[in-house]
C-alpha cells in the first residue's frame, strides 16, 4: 500500500497542461510523473458530474451526480454539494472501509461524508446564508476551525487566487500533521479565470503562476515516498455570445419571465441548462408541444446539434425527449451573465481533451501517452493504495 495525493487542476486543457510543464514545479513534477494527454473527459462536462466520475469510475448515469446544480433555471440553485447524492461507490468510502484514513480540501461532493476524517468540503451558500457556518455543518468542525485559525488571513472571501492558496495551505499542513492515506485536493483559478476570461492565454499567466506555486507546495509537504495523481476535469473553451434558451420558450407560452426570475408555466416544462449543453424538460407537455420545441431549438442562434443517445445515456439524461449542444463561442445560461468560458460541451470539440499525470513507484518517470479516459483514475488511484475497488 502507498499513501496517496490527488490533486484536481479544475479546467486545464491538456494542451495547457503541455504549456504550464514547461514551469519550474509542474516541469519537476513531469520528469518523475508518467503523464497521459489527449484524455477524454466525462459528459456531462461540468465540475461535480466529472469530480463523482474520477472518484467512483462511473458515468453520471450510475452515480447519479448529472449536474453541478438543481436543474430548474432559477438565480439562485442549489449546488449538489452533499456526499449523499452520489449513488455510487466512492473510492473513499472503499479506503474508509479498508482501515485507510481519508482527508479532503474543498473536493466537490464530499459534504456530510462519514468516511472523510479530515474534510474541508467545497459548499455554495445561498444568499443569507453564512459561509463559514455552512462549511462547519458539512465538514470536520475542529479541523476546519483550527485551519481558518492558522490561514483564515489569506481569504478573500471565495476570490481567486486567494482561495487556491487557502486551500492550498490547509491541504499541506494536513499532509504533514494527519499523514492522511488518501488525500483529495481540489484548486479552482484556473476555472474561475477561464469563465471571467476566456482561454486568453496572457489574462491566465495568474492562473498558471497560481497553480505551479501552489503544486510545489503540495508536492513538498507530500513528501517524495507519497504516490500523486493530478489531473483536470474538464477543459473550457472561449465564448462570445451567452445565450437563455428559456426564452424560446416564452415566445411559445410555455414559461414565463416575472421578478427577475423564470417562472413555469402549467405545462412545468423548461429548459436546463449546462454551459456547451442544454436539455429540455418537458413536464406535461404533449407529444405535439415537444415537436414545436425541437424545432424552436434547432432554428437558433447558435444551435450546434442534437445530443445522440450515448451522450443522454451517459449523462444521465436518456430520460428527457432531448439535449442540445452550442458551437463553439456559444454558450447556454439560465440568466445573463458575464461570460467570457464555459465547459459542458460534448467530449468530441476540438482542443478539449484533458490530461492526468501520475508519480509512484509503479509508474515510469519521464513518459508521455495519449488516450485513455478520466474514468481510469479511479482504479489507478485503488491499485496504489492497495484496496479492492
Amino acid at each position: 500500500m502507498n499513501k496517496l495525493l490527488i490533486i484536481s487542476f479544475d479546467a486545464v486543457a491538456s494542451d495547457e497542461w503541455e504549456a504550464l510543464s514547461r514551469r519550474g514545479n509542474a516541469a519537476a513534477f513531469s520528469r518523475e510523473a508518467a503523464v497521459t494527454l489527449g484524455v477524454k473527459s466525462i459528459f456531462l462536462t461540468n465540475t461535480y458530474p466529472v469530480h463523482c466520475s474520477v472518484i467512483t469510475g462511473r458515468p453520471p448515469a450510475v452515480h447519479g451526480l448529472v449536474s453541478n446544480t438543481e436543474p430548474f433555471p432559477n438565480r439562485n440553485p442549489l449546488w449538489r454539494t452533499d456526499a449523499k447524492l452520489i449513488r455510487a461507490r466512492t473510492l473513499w468510502q472503499a479506503a474508509a472501509e479498508s482501515g485507510l484514513s481519508v482527508s479532503a480540501v474543498l473536493w466537490p461532493c464530499t459534504g456530510h461524508s462519514p468516511h472523510i476524517r479530515c474534510n474541508i468540503p467545497e459548499i455554495h451558500t445561498r444568499p443569507g446564508q453564512n459561509q463559514a457556518l455552512a462549511n462547519l455543518a458539512a465538514g470536520s468542525k475542529l479541523s476546519q476551525l483550527r485551519m481558518l485559525l492558522r490561514h483564515g488571513k489569506l481569504l478573500d472571501g471565495i476570490g481567486q487566487p486567494a482561495l487556491d492558496r487557502f486551500v492550498t495551505a490547509c491541504a499541506a499542513d494536513i499532509l504533514r500533521e494527519c499523514q492522511p492515506d488518501l488525500t483529495l485536493v481540489h484548486l479552482t483559478c484556473y476555472d474561475t479565470m477561464c469563465h471571467s476570461f476566456g482561454r486568453d492565454p496572457e489574462r491566465l499567466a495568474p492562473a498558471f503562476e497560481s497553480l505551479d506555486e501552489n503544486l510545489g507546495i503540495l508536492l513538498d509537504a507530500a513528501g517524495k515516498d507519497r504516490s500523486v495523481i493530478v489531473f483536470s476535469d474538464h477543459a473550457q473553451l472561449s465564448v462570445h455570445t451567452l445565450l437563455t434558451p428559456n426564452s424560446m420558450l416564452a415566445d411559445l407560452g410555455l414559461i414565463r419571465w416575472e421578478a427577475g426570475e423564470w417562472q413555469a408555466g402549467p405545462e412545468g416544462c423548461f429548459i436546463e441548462c449546462c454551459g456547451g449543453s442544454a436539455f429540455f424538460h418537458p413536464g406535461r407537455l404533449d407529444t405535439k408541444g415537444i415537436r414545436n420545441v425541437r424545432a424552436a431549438v434547432e432554428e437558433s442562434v447558435g444551435f450546434n446539434r442534437f445530443l445522440t443517445s450515448d451522450e443522454m445515456l451517459e449523462c444521465g439524461r436518456h430520460a428527457l425527449p432531448f439535449g442540445f449542444c452550442a458551437k463553439v463561442g456559444f454558450c447556454y445560461e439560465a440568466l445573463e451573465k458575464d461570460e467570457k468560458g464555459n465547459h459542458g460541451y460534448p467530449v468530441d470539440y476540438p482542443g478539449y481533451e484533458v490530461f492526468y499525470a501520475a508519480r509512484g513507484k509503479r509508474f515510469t518517470p519521464g513518459t508521455t501517452r495519449r488516450g485513455g479516459s478520466l474514468l481510469d483514475i479511479a482504479g489507478i488511484a485503488a491499485a496504489e493504495l492497495g484496496i479492492a475497488f
